[in-house]
């Protein structure tokens, strides 16, 4: 499917992909628009988010990777610096591993890079979170109006304990573009990845943000943005 977007601004394309349960729109806000004056910003709407509507999730990273390749395409980018945090992170990397041809420089924030010890209990722990938005009348009306009639299949996709790609991001082969990996400091498992990453691929640059955990990019807008910037302006397309 071809993913909906907002493009702002002209240059080289940056592809940004939101975390989970948000939208293209909503996400990434202070960093399109420190990057729109120089760059052409593009932000997507993951399948079954914002605008691209979807009741298939199946198989959803890959699914989501394939819509990613369909939607440049259809915008006529050869090349991209990919952009993700969390859920987008995620599909980013399944995206650079499949696709790699189409990724210029790739930057992930919030992932892990292996399953931890407990992590058992870890997902437990977040689909009971998940669960409990179900039944909050305000959430449900919230993200009702924002990704449409049956987004909980979105909560669905987490509950299982083998939803985490862990096949894909225990390692950062199969491509030879740069990536820039943050992290935040309180968040033990993210920090360690961005450690192994660092330690077994030259290709990538790492980042651990003090003060902030898992969506660095929404806490230290400020510190995340001097990376990318530092990072991007490194290696133009």
């Amino acid at each position: 499917m071809i993913l909906h977007s907002i493009i702002e601004g002209e240059g080289e394309p940056a592809v940004f992909l939101h975390a989970g349960l948000q939208t293209g729109e909503q996400d990434f806000v202070e960093q399109r628009q420190s990057l729109k004056s120089i760059m052409c910003v593009i932000a997507l709407d993951l399948r079954g988010h914002g605008k691209s509507k979807s009741d298939d999730l199946g198989h959803y990273f890959e699914a989501c990777a394939e819509d990613i390749k369909h939607t440049l395409n259809h915008l006529n980018l050869k090349r991209v610096h990919l952009i993700g945090a969390s859920m987008g992170a995620l599909t980013a990397v399944v995206f650079a591993k499949q696709y790699p041809q189409y990724v210029a420089t790739l930057t992930v924030s919030g992932i892990m890079a292996e399953k931890p010890d407990h992590w058992l209990e870890i997902h437990e722990k977040e689909a009971a979170f998940q669960r409990q938005l179900r039944e909050n009348k305000d959430v449900e009306k919230h993200f009702t109006d924002l990704h449409g009639p049956g987004w909980e299949k979105l909560l669905d996709l987490a509950q299982d304990e083998n939803w985490y790609p862990f096949s894909y991001t225990k390692d950062l082969d199969g491509g030879s573009f740069p990536v820039l990996c943050i992290a935040g400091e309180e968040n033990e498992h993210e920090t360690a990845g961005v450690l192994k990453y660092k330690r077994n691929h030259k290709h990538v640059h790492g980042a651990v943000v003090p003060f902030a955990s898992h969506l660095v990019h929404q806490q230290k807008p400020e510190d995340f943005n001097r990376f990318l910037h530092q990072f991007l302006e490194s290696y133009p397309l």
